[in-house]
């Protein structure tokens, strides 16, 4: 794993002078998942393309190899190499999503030719899938312990999207609605909402998405602690509304939320923010003590070795002992890698890193992560090479 490579000799030097106690988690080698040679996608609703139940690890993504895009699972352990594949979805499909149900089974959510679908699966196949929408995308799910299932997603409704979320059960291995979709914000939409991501804490259940109601994108979430009464929409990113230094309209923008429960009830918000609008987008993170009801102050995830370029695809995961793993992709070295951080115990975040795997010739890009109870940070992410082809590749680093 190599430190915080940086732009220019003195950050090169200062990369070389980092001791070796900053690395994070130690990497094995990599392994391709899925067939190579193909078109490969991890487009869940906040990066939740990979979740951890009980021993086992559950992959989602969508790829071309049948000649059109086809959603597909793979199931592994959490402690070896070796992945299982089960395709899904009816005719074309896209951005699918799972989330663990914490006893080796997962829940799936899907757009396909049908509408908006979920589905559990475990070792012995995939359910009987239930038709939420009929048509949308952006699925997400987030599975709690006391309150159940939960699902949402973006639909058009009039000239917008709007954020819908439904609470469901799971009965006879098959997911079962438990009251009618409801919209996450009770007041019309005034302009675009998309992207939502569900996440779970001790404190209960929390939604985050995409919102343009200010005439510019930022973050909005809204909180349940018993699984049916939800707090009006709040915005969770600080991105600031109105011209910035006479260049830019109505306010900077804030893309592609990403919510993480970790530790006795807390919870990381991580985003893509425009606000530093000169280098593009950067990483930022809110952490809330009170389990998505309230957060912190905003800031940046990612150390100053990448501020000068933009950042991408971020990707948020935490566990019951209080871990929690920011990753995503830039090009600081001159070609996209994998990088990665972690919460520290003072509260900042650690010099970023990148998995050997992850890096070097050909673009590495996409990060999804999952941390499980012993602390190993399960990332998988796609490589391209030259002729845009990719792989879908998996690596595990042990604490």
């Amino acid at each position: 794993m190599r430190v915080r490579a940086a732009a220019g000799l003195a950050g090169l030097l200062l990369g070389l002078a980092a001791p070796a106690a900053q690395a994070q988690w130690q990497f094995g080698p990599a392994v391709d998942v899925a067939v190579g040679g193909v078109f490969h996608h991890l487009d869940a609703s906040g990066r939740r393309a990979l979740a951890v139940s009980g021993r086992r690890l559950g992959l989602v993504w969508e790829d071309n190899r049948s000649g059109a895009p086809r959603c597909y699972l793979a199931l592994g352990r959490t402690d070896g190499p070796a992945f299982r594949e089960y395709p899904f979805g009816r005719g074309e499909c896209f951005e699918p999503a799972v989330a663990g149900l914490g006893d080796g089974r997962f829940a799936l959510i899907w757009e396909d030719e049908t509408g908006v679908n979920a589905a559990v699966a475990g070792i012995s196949g995939i359910g009987q899938a239930l038709r939420l929408a009929p048509a949308g995308g952006h699925g997400s799910l987030a599975w709690h312990p006391r309150l159940g299932l939960a699902a949402a997603w973006s639909a058009t409704e009039g000239p917008w999207r709007r954020v819908w979320r439904q609470a469901l059960t799971v009965e006879e291995g098959r997911p079962v609605a438990s009251g009618p979709a409801r919209p996450a914000d009770p007041w019309p939409a005034a302009d675009h909402q998309a992207w939502p991501v569900l996440d779970a804490s001790g404190a209960g259940l929390t939604l985050a998405w995409e919102d343009r109601r200010p005439g510019h994108t930022v973050i909005f979430y809204s909180h349940s602690g018993d699984g049916r009464v939800w707090t009006l929409p709040a915005r969770l990113s600080r991105n600031p509304t109105g011209r910035v230094n006479d260049q830019l309209g109505r306010g900077t923008g804030a893309m592609r939320p990403a919510l993480a429960g970790f530790g006795e009830g807390r919870l990381a918000a991580v985003w893509l923010d425009k606000r530093d609008f000169l280098s593009g987008y950067d990483v930022y993170a809110a952490l809330s003590d009170t389990g998505g009801l309230t957060y912190g102050p905003d800031g940046k995830a990612q150390d100053s070795f990448g501020d000068a370029i933009a950042q991408w695809h971020a990707a948020v995961a935490g566990n019951a002992r209080g871990d929690l793993a920011i990753a995503w992709d830039d090009d600081r070295d001159g070609t996209a890698d994998i990088w990665v951080t972690r919460l520290k115990a003072d509260g900042r975040y650690a010099d970023n890193v990148t998995p050997e795997p992850a890096s070097g010739a050909g673009a590495q890009t996409d990060p999804v992560i999952a941390l499980d109870e012993q602390g190993r940070l399960h990332l998988a992410w796609i490589e391209r090479d030259g002729e845009g082809q990719s792989r879908l590749r998996y690596a595990t680093g042990q604490p």
